[in-house]
Formats: structure tokens, C-alpha cells, sequence
């Protein structure tokens, strides 16, 4: 009976210690976030290059913008004019994947890069503002 009353008060301290714990993402730095201002003053296009904005693309959990330049046709620009998150897990997420993206985009001169591990939603999102910024700048 001991046994049996023991248990059942383990159990029930237990019980009540998971029901209260709170779970909570990461809390991390974020030193490059992509979140900048746009620039008051642009410079003077050069000749033959083209620069458009995509949409504002939104995810369950982030905003993100997309601005491409073309240089006689090809993708020679990529900035992301704004890119934010729901909590700093999300941010963080975001700061990781945001220069791959950009990277790969320059690299394969398209919008046709692969997704960041972990980071779908906002490679996907990216990539389609992404998608949209060069379809507007070729007119």
C-alpha cells in the first residue's frame, strides 16, 4: 500500500512539473540581420542596368522583400530590402539563411536556388520576391 501511495504521489509531482514547463526558442544574437533601411538617395542606374522590388512575401512567421538588379540582362544585384521575424529564434533563423540565399542567387544568376536547411518558409518566400524583382526589372 506504501508502494502504492509513493507512486502515485511521484507520479502526480511529475505530472504537474511538465504541465508547467514552458518552453521557449533560443535566444540568440542577431549581428546581421538583414533589416536595413532603404537608402534615401540612389545613385544614377548605370546603362543597361535594371532594378525592381518584388512583392512584400509574408510566411507564418516573417515579411521579407527582395530587390534584383539587372545589368543587360543578367542578375548582377541582389539586396533584401527587408526581411523580418516573429521572435528571435526566428530572426536568428533568418540571419542564417539570408546571405546563403543571396549568395547562391548571384551565383546561379537566377532565383532558382536551393532552400536553407531549416529556414523553408522564408527561402521559399525569399526566393519568389526574388523571382518577381528580376521578372520586373527585364519589363
Amino acid at each position: 500500500m506504501r508502494r502504492a501511495v509513493l507512486a502515485l504521489v511521484v507520479t502526480v509531482v511529475a505530472v504537474v512539473l511538465l504541465a508547467g514547463y514552458d518552453t521557449h526558442p533560443p535566444r540568440m544574437a542577431n549581428p546581421q540581420a538583414a533589416l536595413r533601411p532603404p537608402a534615401r538617395h540612389a545613385p544614377a542606374p548605370k546603362p543597361g542596368t535594371r532594378t525592381a522590388r518584388g512583392p512584400l512575401m509574408t510566411t507564418p512567421f516573417s515579411v521579407i522583400q527582395v530587390e534584383a538588379t539587372l545589368t543587360h540582362g543578367r542578375l548582377t544585384g541582389v539586396r533584401t530590402v527587408y526581411l523580418t521575424g516573429d521572435g528571435p529564434h526566428t530572426e536568428a533563423l533568418n540571419a542564417r539563411a539570408e546571405p546563403i540565399l543571396r549568395r547562391e542567387a548571384l551565383r546561379a544568376g537566377s532565383a532558382d536556388v536551393d532552400v536553407v536547411s531549416g529556414a523553408t518558409y522564408t527561402s521559399e518566400s525569399w526566393k519568389r520576391s526574388l523571382q518577381a524583382a528580376i521578372d520586373r526589372a527585364r519589363g
